[in-house]
C-alpha cells in the first residue's frame, strides 16, 4: 500500500516562511495607505452623516487588515515564524534520529 503523507523539507518550510515576511512586508504601506484615505474620507465628511460611519470603517478594517498581516508575516505568532519553527523542529528530529543509529 503506497504512503499517502506528506513530505515537507525544512528547506521549504523556510522558503515558505520566506514568502509569508514578504507578503506581510509587501501589505504593510498598501493597508495604511488604504486607513489613512478612508479615516482622511471620513474626517472630511464629518458633518454629513456618512463621515463618523467612513472613519469607523476606515478604523475597524484598518485594525484588521493590519492583523492579518501580521498574522501573515512579520510578527512573532506569524505563520511564517510557525514555519520556521516547524522547520527548526523537523531537523532537530532528523538530527536526534541520525545521531540515535550511530554508535555512542
Amino acid at each position: 500500500m503506497p504512503d499517502n503523507g506528506i513530505s515537507v523539507t525544512p528547506e521549504t518550510l523556510r522558503t515558505s516562511a520566506a514568502a509569508a515576511d514578504a507578503i506581510g512586508h509587501d501589505l504593510e504601506k498598501p493597508i495604511a495607505t488604504a486607513k489613512a484615505d478612508i479615516e482622511a474620507a471620513g474626517a472630511a465628511l464629518k458633518a454629513w452623516n456618512v463621515g463618523p460611519d467612513m472613519e469607523r470603517v476606515g478604523h475597524d478594517w484598518g485594525m484588521a487588515l493590519d492583523e492579518l498581516r501580521k498574522r501573515i508575516g512579520g510578527d512573532s505568532e506569524s505563520s511564517a515564524e510557525r514555519l520556521r519553527r516547524t522547520a527548526d523542529g523537523h531537523r532537530y528530529n532528523e538530527d536526534v534520529t541520525a545521531q540515535s543509529f550511530r554508535g555512542r
